[in-house]
């Protein structure tokens, strides 16, 4: 009776196996959409805060950097 079960669990396993591992039909992928163009200059606001977060950035990094 134990080896039934025992083929009978290894049986399921193998079906559940076999299911999971079946190749699927994959769907054309779909082409990329065309990039944007960038702009040509960034605001004058956009370019204070790109300043202020590299000042920052170079703040920390002395801060953090061990002197030799």
């Amino acid at each position: 009776m134990i080896v039934v079960a025992y083929l009978l669990s290894v049986a399921v396993a193998l079906v559940v196996l076999a299911t999971a591992l079946r190749r699927r039909p994959t769907a054309a992928l779909p082409t990329p959409p065309t990039p944007t163009p960038a702009p040509a200059a960034l605001p004058d606001e956009a370019q204070a805060d790109i300043r202020v977060i590299l000042a920052a950035a170079a703040q920390l990094a002395a801060r953090l950097t061990p002197t030799a």
